[in-house]
């Protein structure tokens, strides 16, 4: 779950995407039955944590490092969990997506050991467990109201006392409106756009879209001017050229076809500064019969690895340019 996937102004939609991937690349276990009550109700609010930067609380993991870049606790690559809050992201129209597509998937072989509507306190929640063979699980939460939405997801051992734990923590999440958290606390990079008409316009979990004036854009917004970032923890197997060719190719099979956008390279750059490594990618798109521009900025460096995503639907690409400027300016803080 480490790569960012931003293929949309949208970010729920996209997250979507990457947990329907996962849940159905799975198959048959050997693991018992998971039960879930129809409401599950937070108690002990004074013994839970917040996670930094959201709204969010959790009993407190034991065992697991916090990783805040991702909002992850993690036990190992292959044992860990983490969470996104998506403000003014309805809930309840983006549910039923997600669930019909789980639904025509599964019809389609995917496996699946439980998927539940519930309610999760007062809020409006979807529940899902897919095993991966003998190996391991992945699981999803989603919940929230007609303002706000929360996707928590991981992956976990296939072992009924992993399963308990990571389950256990996860149902016990609790969103705390009245809390105002720093958005700043969530983004890892600094951009100078004080000469720009582009601004923040939301922050979704370690990631910020910016559009002209800071307008606000829901998930129909598909063809507004704006272009996202995002950073990750550098690793000793991140691939940069394999990072890079992977999102492109998330950008032109998406899982719901209407989003998808056929894609033409016209120039790629791959170079090193340094110590750090970057590509650069400028691409033509076509999504929905509308044309665009995209450009696609990822630099590793031994501190982070920062990424840049820009979508330009002007005739004349305007503002191509900027985001080129800004993204060569981007610093991990």
């Amino acid at each position: 779950m480490t790569n960012l996937q931003l293929n949309n102004n949208n970010l729920m939609k996209y997250l979507t995407i990457f947990i329907l991937t996962i849940l159905f690349c799975s198959c048959e276990s050997k693991a018992q039955s998971f039960v879930l009550a129809d409401k599950i109700e937070t108690t002990e609010l004074d013994k839970k944590i917040n996670i930094k930067g959201t709204r969010i609380l959790i009993d407190k993991p034991d065992n697991y490092t916090y990783i805040d870049e991702l909002k992850r606790f993690q036990k190992s690559s292959d044992n860990y969990f983490q969470f996104v809050e998506i403000p003014n992201q309805d809930y309840n129209q983006t549910a039923p997506n997600v669930i019909n597509k789980i639904d025509q998937l599964e019809s389609q072989g995917g496996k699946i050991r439980i998927k539940k509507e519930f309610k999760l306190g007062d809020y409006s929640a979807f529940f899902a467990l897919a095993p991966q063979g003998n190996v391991s699980e992945q699981v999803i939460l989603a919940f929230g109201d007609s303002s706000f939405s929360v996707l928590v997801m991981g992956v976990f051992p296939n072992d009924e006392k992993d399963r308990k734990i990571i389950t256990d923590l996860i149902l016990s999440t609790y969103f705390d409106k009245n809390l105002k958290p720093n958005l700043d606390d969530n983004l890892f990079y600094e951009i100078d756009i004080k000469n720009s008409d582009f601004k923040l316009s939301t922050v979704n979990g370690t990631i910020g879209t910016y559009t002209l004036d800071g307008k606000q854009i829901n998930g129909e917004d598909i063809f507004e001017n704006s272009f996202i970032i995002g950073t990750l923890p550098n690793s000793s197997d991140f691939n940069l050229k394999n990072y890079s060719d992977n999102l492109i190719y998330k950008h032109e099979n998406n899982t719901f076809e209407e989003k998808s956008i056929k894609i033409e390279i016209t120039s790629e750059n791959e170079y090193k500064v340094g110590d750090d490594k970057i590509i650069k990618v400028d691409m033509n798109g076509k999504i929905q019969g509308k044309d665009l521009k995209i450009y696609q900025y990822i630099k590793q460096t031994p501190k982070g690895i920062i990424q840049l995503l820009g979508y330009d639907f002007t005739e004349k690409s305007n503002y191509i340019s900027e985001y080129k400027n800004i993204a060569d300016k981007i610093k991990l803080k």
